[in-house]
């Protein structure tokens, strides 16, 4: 697999990864549009009713249906809250928000989760979609966080700190170092 990181799995399956999300919707155009725009997705395959879209090698990262009998779900509905797409760098991040704020698309809820940054965004749904990167050098250092005391202060969702994209785009074009970007938000008090 080329760009598809494999993952061990404790379930029994061998290479196991997530390959796709299915997608309910009653407004099928606004969604395939929202999709292309943010994923730079192409579509594989489209009928009245459904797209197959992909923004890499996978046959299909999305499959977006429309369905009569679908309702709008209570805001506090369980379920699903949000899906999250790793980024690669933080200057990944704000290329993405950049890019996506001269579509018209802007995240309405940028947080800081110590361990990740992240920038939340509705798509025509309301669905999150959430795009975020590590904060530390490595998985194990951010799976670290993850256990520790440190995690446990942050509290409840969000689980983290908020703050403005723009600021981040400002200070990653400054030349923040990465460590003054992976604090952006948190109070001087929570910083380790």
């Amino acid at each position: 697999m080329s760009n598809t990181q494999q993952f061990t799995s404790n379930f029994g399956a061998r290479h196991t990864y997530l390959s796709h999300f299915g997608i309910r919707t009653k407004q099928l155009e606004p969604m395939i549009e929202w999709y292309k725009t943010v994923f730079r997705a192409k579509v594989m395959h489209r009928n009245e009713s459904l797209a197959f879209m992909t923004f890499d090698e996978e046959h299909h990262r999305f499959v977006i249906f429309e369905d009569e009998m679908t309702v709008k779900k209570p805001d506090s509905a369980a379920g699903i809250d949000h899906i999250g797409f790793g980024l690669l760098s933080i200057g990944d991040l704000v290329a993405t928000y950049e890019r996506l704020k001269d579509e018209g698309i802007t995240p309405f809820m940028p947080m800081n989760h110590r361990f990740t940054t992240s920038l939340y965004y509705y798509d025509p749904d309301g669905n999150e979609v959430e795009f975020s990167v590590d904060n530390f050098p490595t998985k194990e250092e951010c799976a670290g966080f993850v256990k520790s005391q440190a995690m446990a202060e942050i509290g409840k969702p969000p689980f983290g700190f908020p703050f403005k994209a723009d600021d981040l785009a400002e200070l990653y074009h400054q030349g923040a170092s990465a460590g003054e970007l992976a604090r952006i938000g948190i109070p001087t008090d929570k910083h380790e």
